[in-house]
């Protein structure tokens, strides 16, 4: 069998000390949310802990935004692609899909420094028409 990327890298054992109550929350949290163990949910917990500060940080990263828009209100297409091209060296990739007669999604691929992430996400949400707008963010390096 191939060795993938996640079994070559070595991992070190740390112990952790949590109360009783958080523990058993934790123990529902890697349950519900589907981890394989213990170790698993903590490292997913971590990575998303330091993904948010490095966010914070203004440090690059990675993510999508996700944009459902009206597509027949106030030339909404034309401000939308109009606002990603003045932030096309963040942009790798987008999709598009129609989900009803009037109604858009758009997902874009982004990938730079945080602050100008969220600054197209800002600009983008405040076009007239567009429904809803998030921001989803991923670190560049997690290792």
């Amino acid at each position: 069998m191939p060795t993938t990327e996640a079994q070559s890298v070595a991992v070190e054992r740390i112990g952790v000390s949590l109360e009783g109550r958080l523990l058993s929350d934790f123990d529902r949290f890697v349950t519900t949310e589907g981890y394989g163990s213990r170790s698993e949910a903590l490292r997913g917990l971590i990575r998303e802990a330091l993904t948010h500060r490095r966010w914070k940080a203004g440090g690059r990263v990675v993510g999508t935004i996700t944009i459902v828009y009206r597509h027949e209100v106030g030339m909404v297409t034309h401000r939308l692609l109009h606002r990603q091209h003045e932030f096309l060296r963040f942009i790798r990739a987008t999709a598009h899909t129609h989900l009803d007669d009037e109604t858009c999604l758009e997902v874009l691929l982004v990938d730079g420094a945080s602050d100008r992430i969220e600054q197209l996400g800002r600009r983008l949400k405040t076009v007239k028409g567009v429904l809803s707008s998030e921001t989803v963010i991923a670190s560049a390096k997690l290792r």
